[in-house]
Parts: structure tokens; sequence; C-alpha cells
């Protein structure tokens, strides 16, 4: 069996210490170089969100600002502050509304239109009506004022507003037929539209 001198084993606990004081050396080495680098990184985020601030400032210095009218002087000169973006709504409401009116068909320029006449009467024109008043119409035939009510396109439309009518006491009111303006008759008015005669109250 092998066996070591005294001298040897000292040496050889001479080395294990000094293997030992360099380990521990370059541990405490380690461990500065570790919290060099977690300072360095904590020092590059602040400068890289300080970056981002000085940038962020700089790109809101150049955008154009609103200049803020005072509310006294708005008041002194009778004015307001309107939104563009409401103006812009607006008139875009105002351009649909003219396209609009603007394809909006005339009653002469339909071909078959049903309305129910609610009188004729000699020497009598309405002019206390107002054009505006476009569901009642009057018109000259056979030397007298006539009067109906309604522009339907179909005739049970009309005959349910005659029915009403004679419920509201026009007893002698009946429907007439126009085709582009003209005055037809209730048979060529349904062979035209192609829908049936009903039967009224």
């Amino acid at each position: 069996m092998p066996y070591l001198k005294e001298e040897d084993l000292a040496n050889l606990y001479k080395e294990i210490d000094t293997a030992k004081s360099k380990i521990d050396t370059l541990s405490d080495t380690i461990e500065e170089e570790e919290e060099q680098i977690s300072i360095l990184k904590k020092h590059r985020m602040i400068i890289g969100i300080f970056a981002v601030l000085a940038t962020l400032l700089m790109i809101w210095s150049f955008l154009p600002k609103e200049e803020e009218i005072p509310d006294e002087y708005l008041i002194r000169n009778n004015l307001s502050l309107v939104n563009t973006d409401s103006l812009h709504s607006l008139q875009l409401e105002l351009d649909k509304l003219k396209s609009i009116e603007s394809s909006r068909v005339t009653v002469s320029e339909l071909p078959i239109v049903y309305s129910v006449q609610i009188g004729a009467y000699n020497n009598f024109s309405s002019d206390l009506f107002s054009e505006d008043f476009s569901h009642l119409t009057e018109f000259s035939q056979e030397g007298m004022n006539k009067f109906a009510l309604g522009n339907y396109k179909t005739y049970k439309e009309a005959v349910n507003l005659r029915t009403d009518l004679k419920k509201l006491g026009f007893i002698d009111c009946f429907i007439i037929a126009k085709s582009y303006g003209k005055p037809i008759s209730i048979k060529e008015a349904l062979d035209l539209s192609g829908e049936e005669w009903i039967r009224g109250e």
C-alpha cells in the first residue's frame, strides 16, 4: 500500500489552500463583474428612456399648435367656435339632400298615379293653400276646380286613403288616376299597372 510522506502531505495542503484562495479571488472578481454589468444595464435603460422622451418632446415641439381664443373675445364679438369636422359632416348631409331633391320624380313623370278626389267646385280656387302642401292637388277639368289628396303608385294605397276619408265624412270621395300627368280611367290605370280592382266600402 502506498503511503505519503509528511512533507508531501503538507505540500498538498498548501496547494489546496492556494487553489482555494485563487477560487475565492475569482469568485469575488466574477461577482464584481456581474454587479458592474447590472449597473451598466440600468444605465443603458435610463439613457434609452431619456432618449425616447427627448425624441417625443422634439416631435411634439414641431407639431402645429392650435391657438386658443379666449371666451371673453368670443362673447364680446358675438362669435362661436365651430368644429371643422361637424361643418364637413353638415356639408355632406346637405349634398345628400340636394342629390335626393334633384333625383325626386314629379307626379307628371310617373306612369301611373292614384289620388282620391274630395271635391269639385265652380268659381273656387285654393289660393289659401301653400304650394308646400304637396299632398293636396288642385286641377281644372271640365270648367271646374277639382281637389284630390295623395299621390300613390299603387291602387291599394289609394283605396285605403278613400276608406279613411269616408270615415272622416268625405262620403262622395272617389279614386282618380293619371298617367304622366294626364287623367285616365281607373280601368286603364289598372290595366297599365297590372293591379286588380278592389271593392270599396
